[in-house]
């Protein structure tokens, strides 16, 4: 009997345990702005609004306007593009255009390293974004499989 009152004991604070934790994962309905990785500082676009006084950067505002119109389906047409406002191919990378099981995927990304450091852009689904960013330790500016136009 005082086995089985035990046993009750440690399941009735399992499941308070459990309830907390879960209280901490309800929505609140406050969400924040997307923030963009470590060191990227992302400026207002055409479509994405922003602050009024942020400064113009004519080389995001070129990659930006390079990107769009694009889709992660046609990743040769989007270099040509950010090749023609003026990056040189050298310093352009890409994600792949398939994931690793070989199916098309919804989002690329697409960088240029500049002086500066790096610009990240993203084509797919939805007006495409782009942001500044610090390049990595290895000086490249996408993580993970990338494709490097040469």
């Amino acid at each position: 009997m005082h086995r089985h009152r035990h046993r009750h004991q440690i399941v009735a604070v399992a499941v308070a345990l459990a309830a907390a934790v879960l209280a901490g994962c309800t929505s609140t309905g406050i969400t924040e702005p997307p923030v963009a990785s470590e060191g990227a500082v992302e400026t207002p676009g055409a479509a994405g609004g922003g602050a009024a006084d942020a400064a113009p950067d004519a080389e995001l505002d070129a990659f930006r306007a390079a990107i769009a119109g694009h889709a992660p389906t046609d990743p040769d047409a989007l270099v040509a593009a950010v090749e023609s406002a003026g990056f040189p191919r050298s310093a352009i990378e890409r994600t792949r255009e398939v994931d690793s099981l070989g199916a098309p995927v919804t989002f690329l990304q697409i960088a240029v390293r500049t002086d500066a450091g790096c610009i990240v852009g993203e084509v797919g689904a939805g007006e495409p974004r782009a942001v500044r960013a610090a390049a990595l330790g290895g000086g490249r500016c996408l993580v993970g499989e990338i494709v490097t136009v040469d």
